[in-house]
C-alpha cells in the first residue's frame, strides 16, 4: 500500500498548523488539508489579536497551558515572525462579580496573589477607562495577545519548510478508517494516511456527524472603534483588558492597526447547528450594545463601529473542548470545540495531537475531554 504521508491533517486553522508544524518539526511525514486558504477569515482564528492568559480559565485546561508560552516562542524562533505579545493585562469589575472573584481564586490556585491597582493609579497609568466607584482593579504581568492570522500562517509556512505538503482548496468531505490506515476523500481525489488528526473546528460535525447529535456552534461578532489618540492605545500604553460594566462582561485589545481598537462583548452567542448558517452580517442591536457601553466607560473611544469581524466558533454543552479518538475511528484523532479560547493553547493543543498521531505519551491526561462524552445524549 502506497500511503501519501504517515499522518494526515483535515483542516489547517488555530489547531491544524500547530499540528502540521509539531509534526514536521519531528520530522514525520504530514499532509495538511484546507478548503479554503492558509490563514482564512472563516473560522474562529481571525480578528487580528487575541488575548493571550492563563489564570482566566478553568482548571482543567491548566495543563494544557503550562507549555504554550515556550511553544509559541519556538514558533517565532523557526518562522523569524512575533506572534506573541506581553503587554500585561487588567481585570476589572465589581469585588462581588463572578470576573474579579475567579480571577483571584485562579491566581491564588497558581501560587501567587492578586495584584491590585488602586483608582488614583488607574487615573495616572491607564486613564483611557473610566470606573465605577466600586470597581476593583488587578493587573497580571503575564498577559498580552497573540497575533491569530500571523500564527496560522507561520505554524503552516514553517512546516512547510520542513518537509510537510499542505493542500489549500480542497475540502475532505469523508473520513474513512480502514484495517491500519485512512483514507481521505474530497470531491475527486482520495488520499491515504497511516493516521489522521481531524481539527475543523465548526465543519467537524459536517465530517464526522457521528461526534455529537447536533453541531453546537457560535457566530463571533468582532467590533473595532476609532480612537482620539494613536499614542494612548499603543500596546505599551494601553494593555489587554477583560471587565464587568452595567453588568456585562467586555474585553478591548491595544491599537494594531493606526487609529483603531478592538472592543468587543464576551458571553452568550447566537447558536445555530450547520457554518453555512453563519449571517455575515453584524446587526444593528449587536453593534449599538457595545457602542453604548464604549461611550460611557472609555471616553477616549469614539463609539462609532467603523468595522466588524463575523466569525465561527465551536462550544460543546459542558464548554470543554474535544481531545482524542472515537470508537469507530481508532487512527483518528479529533481536536474541536474550544469555546472561544483555543488560540490560548493553540501550540501545546498542536504538540499534544502531534503525540497522539505518532503514539507518543503526551503526558497530559485526557480523559475529561473525550470526543465521544455526547455521544448518547439525545
Amino acid at each position: 500500500m502506497d500511503l501519501d504521508a504517515e499522518v494526515g491533517v483535515v483542516g489547517t486553522g488555530t489547531m491544524g498548523s500547530m499540528t502540521l508544524w509539531q509534526l514536521a518539526r519531528r520530522g514525520v511525514s504530514a499532509i495538511g488539508f484546507e478548503q479554503f486558504a492558509l490563514g482564512h477569515d472563516r473560522g474562529a482564528g481571525a480578528g487580528e489579536t487575541r488575548q493571550y492568559r492563563a489564570e482566566q480559565l478553568e482548571p482543567e485546561v491548566m495543563p494544557i497551558m503550562a507549555t504554550a508560552t515556550g511553544l509559541y516562542q519556538q514558533l517565532e524562533a523557526d518562522s523569524g515572525m512575533r506572534l506573541l505579545h506581553f503587554t500585561g493585562g487588567l481585570t476589572i469589575g465589581p469585588p462581588d462579580s463572578e470576573l474579579i472573584t475567579v480571577f483571584a481564586e485562579h491566581v491564588r490556585a497558581a501560587g501567587d496573589e492578586p495584584v491590585a491597582i488602586s483608582h488614583a493609579d488607574m487615573a495616572m497609568r491607564y486613564p483611557q477607562h473610566r470606573l465605577a466607584d466600586d470597581d476593583v482593579i488587578f493587573w497580571h504581568a503575564g498577559y498580552g495577545f497573540v497575533r491569530p492570522e500571523l500564527a496560522i500562517v507561520a505554524a503552516g509556512t514553517t512546516a512547510e519548510r520542513l518537509g510537510a505538503r499542505i493542500v489549500t482548496g480542497t475540502e475532505i468531505t469523508r473520513v474513512e478508517q480502514r484495517s491500519g490506515y485512512v483514507a481521505l476523500h474530497s470531491a475527486d481525489c482520495r488520499w491515504l494516511v497511516r493516521r489522521d488528526v481531524v481539527t475543523t473546528g465548526p465543519w467537524t460535525w459536517n465530517l464526522l456527524p457521528e461526534l455529537l447529535p447536533s453541531g453546537d456552534l457560535g457566530r463571533l461578532v468582532l467590533t473595532w472603534f476609532p480612537v482620539v489618540d494613536d499614542e494612548s492605545f499603543a500596546p505599551a500604553r494601553f494593555p489587554t483588558f477583560t471587565r464587568v460594566a452595567d453588568g456585562i462582561t467586555i474585553y478591548g485589545m491595544p491599537q494594531i492597526a493606526s487609529g483603531t481598537v478592538r472592543i468587543g462583548l464576551v458571553g452568550p452567542r447566537i447558536k445555530f447547528a450547520m457554518p453555512d448558517q453563519l449571517e455575515r452580517v453584524a446587526k444593528p442591536h449587536e453593534i449599538a450594545s457595545i457602542a453604548g457601553l464604549v461611550a460611557r466607560w472609555l471616553p477616549s473611544v469614539i463609539p462609532s463601529v467603523i468595522r466588524t469581524g463575523i466569525h465561527l466558533d465551536a462550544y460543546t454543552p459542558d464548554g470543554q473542548p474535544l481531545i482524542g479518538t472515537l470508537p469507530s475511528y481508532q487512527d483518528v484523532v479529533i481536536a474541536a470545540a474550544f469555546c472561544g479560547r483555543g488560540f490560548k493553547m493553540a501550540p501545546a493543543v498542536g504538540a499534544i495531537l502531534a503525540d497522539l498521531a505518532t503514539n507518543e505519551p503526551s503526558g497530559i491526561r485526557l480523559t475529561r475531554w473525550a470526543p465521544d462524552r455526547f455521544r448518547n445524549e439525545s
